[in-house]
């Protein structure tokens, strides 16, 4: 959801009242109690932790095997982490993106009305026992949530343990933004001599490292390379990542290229509310010497597309702060091989 993984590690400090988890029987060690379906099996040999794991299998045929449970959730929650451990074993990959292990989340009203779909974690191949997170914003008519664990129209099998939810009220999610924030505030290594901030991981095959803010990362849909990231906003907010680095001196055009696919975005009230790419001037990272320069907006549904940008450098900038977002908008985004050059 990835990005929060030191998110959640501050948890404890802001909200312990608040760990409980709202899944029943998420570690599945009172065997498959809460849980709907009947394509799961207990796998006491192969887990992460407690006496059992739930494993789902499929050798013959391509069909949605899956379990799930509908959850209410408490009042006063402004935004709910999920995680779980899955370990996937020759899980084949087909063009269907849809086709993996998964843990999904749909968001619903109280009476049951579906609001939006979450992706919490998609695997295939075969790979370890993996710790996948994401911290999920609520809309006010969200009263509840169903979590769904399933092997999605392929083959293999797919391990589940440790599945958890944890509600979080808004002041402690402001709070863990805000200190998100500040550890990632650029460290300056003496007085004189400032460390130079170069703009990085645009490809972002180290997860989200030098980007602040909300994405997820995802291995599945990509377009070149381990990773891409993906955006996805619920509601008319602004939900998104960005990074700052240091311009090159002399330079007075920055050069900008990336490659986005979208699903599904709707614009939100002014022409600009849509999935976007903005970069942001300024002298020191904060004073802005001149308007945000706009790279490219994207609506709808759309392929993998490659967008490149030449903007002006205002003078007396120093540092760029490069933003993908949805802006205001609904919908997904995924953002692959952001490169940066000037001259």
């Amino acid at each position: 959801m990835k990005k929060f993984t030191s998110i959640g590690l501050l948890l404890f400090g802001f909200c312990a009242h608040s760990q409980t988890n709202l899944i029943k029987n998420g570690g599945f060690e009172s065997e498959l109690s809460n849980w709907r379906g009947d394509v799961a099996v207990l796998n006491p040999y192969d887990k992460k932790a407690g006496n059992n794991s739930c494993l789902i299998n499929q050798f013959v045929g391509k069909e949605w095997k899956g379990i799930d449970q509908i959850v209410n959730i408490p009042k006063e929650t402004y935004a709910i982490e999920f995680s779980v451990w899955i370990k996937a074993d020759n899980i084949e990959e087909l063009s269907d993106k849809f086709s993996s292990g998964l843990m999904n989340i749909e968001l619903m009203t109280s009476s049951e009305k579906n609001i939006s779909y979450e992706s919490i974690a998609s695997v295939v191949g075969s790979s370890p026992w993996k710790l996948y997170k994401k911290t999920v914003k609520l809309t006010e008519e969200t009263k509840k949530f169903r979590v769904m664990l399933a092997l999605a129209k392929t083959s293999g099998s797919v391990y589940f343990d440790e599945v958890k939810a944890v509600a979080i009220s808004q002041e402690s999610f402001n709070k863990l933004m805000e200190r998100e924030t500040e550890s990632r505030k650029p460290i300056i290594t003496s007085a004189s001599e400032p460390k130079k901030e170069l703009f990085s991981n645009g490809n972002f095959e180290d997860g989200l490292k030098n980007w602040r803010g909300n994405a997820s990362v995802n291995s599945t849909i990509k377009k070149e390379g381990n990773n891409s990231i993906s955006i996805t906003s619920a509601t008319k907010d602004w939900v998104g990542i960005d990074q700052i680095a240091d311009l090159p001196e002399n330079a007075s055009t920055l050069n900008i290229s990336l490659w986005i696919k979208s699903e599904n975005i709707k614009q939100g009230k002014d022409v600009w509310n849509n999935g976007l790419v903005t970069v942001e001037f300024s002298s020191d990272g904060k004073t802005k010497t001149g308007e945000d320069q706009n790279v490219t907006f994207v609506t709808e549904t759309t392929d993998w597309t490659n967008y490149k940008k030449s903007l002006k450098i205002p003078s007396g900038s120093k540092k760029f702060r490069v933003m993908v977002a949805m802006g205001f908008a609904t919908g997904t985004m995924f953002v692959d091989d952001i490169a940066i050059s000037s001259h």
